[in-house]
């Protein structure tokens, strides 16, 4: 069956051809080419928009989990060797002692011009700030030595250098800082008289749940002769790194390196976060 619009179809092709469209055939091919484009240009822009922000999204989400432990790994890397870096640790050590300082320098003053009337003020200051030099000095001197030649070695450091530090930190400051313990390693160590009632009371107050950061005795005591004597001590916790001189399960040539170094040995068997001991400061005024 012939389609009704066949002729017609026939004759429009004819008359285009020869130019003379009729003009309802002209009208109606020429606006259906400029309605379509408008419609595709209402619809799609829209739809290809959306369409790239989300496989933008998701490429970006693609990207960020294949790299994510890279950058993980690498900020860990940058991390350590910023630790690991001399000149870091000394420019760290140097401003934590300028600190230091500072902070006596400002306890003497408010002393001194009467803004504080208690002299236990800048005592405490110093005595914390010769306490933590030692500690600083004396933990870079064993990483070092734990470095160069593991546990044995540091155990050699402490033996030789420990109290060299301490006479030199107490010649700079003024005040006689020095350790002890109850349990000690040193035979000079040993914890006697008004300290070793200290520690015992350090170890009451750690039971009782006290951090033990916060376990610090100071006294200014009055003596036979009429002089007085400053006296601080604070407890020293015992870190997972120090149980490998100092704890139940220490390697066999630790253990023979501390035979042949202190053969009165008592500083074993200690777990983390007991007190190891105390630093003692004492000044005479």
């Amino acid at each position: 069956m012939k389609h009704p619009f066949f002729p017609l179809a026939i004759l429009a092709v004819a008359l285009t051809a020869c130019g003379q469209a009729p003009e309802s055939t002209q009208t109606t091919e020429q606006a259906a080419p400029a309605e379509t484009p408008a419609a595709t240009m209402a619809e799609k822009p829209e739809a290809t928009t959306s369409e790239k922000i989300d496989k933008a999204a998701e490429a970006t989400k693609e990207a960020a989990i294949a790299v994510k432990d890279d950058v993980v790994k690498a900020t860990s890397e940058m991390v350590e060797k910023v630790k690991s870096d001399e000149r870091v640790e000394k420019a760290t050590e140097k401003a934590a002692s300028m600190v230091d300082k500072a902070k006596a320098a400002a306890a003497d003053m408010a002393v001194a011009t009467g803004i504080v009337d208690d002299p236990m003020v800048s005592h405490t200051t110093r005595a914390v700030a010769g306490i933590k030099k030692f500690a600083r000095t004396l933990q870079g001197e064993l990483k070092a030595a734990m470095s160069a030649g593991g546990a044995p070695n540091a155990i050699q450091v402490c033996n030789e250098k420990a109290g060299g530090i301490a006479s030199d930190i107490s010649a700079e400051t003024g005040y006689n800082l020095g350790r002890v313990s109850l349990k000690n390693r040193n035979p000079d160590q040993a914890a006697s008289g008004w300290n070793k009632t200290v520690l015992e009371e350090f170890e009451a107050r750690l039971a009782n749940g006290e951090p033990i950061d916060k376990l610090v005795f100071k006294t200014i005591v009055t003596r036979e002769d009429g002089s007085q004597e400053f006296r601080m001590m604070k407890a020293i916790p015992t870190g997972k790194v120090c149980l490998n001189c100092h704890g139940s399960e220490i390697k066999d040539e630790v253990t023979s390196k501390l035979d042949e170094l202190y053969p009165d040995d008592n500083a074993r068997g200690y777990k983390e976060g007991d007190i190891r001991g105390a630093f003692v400061v004492t000044k005479t005024l």
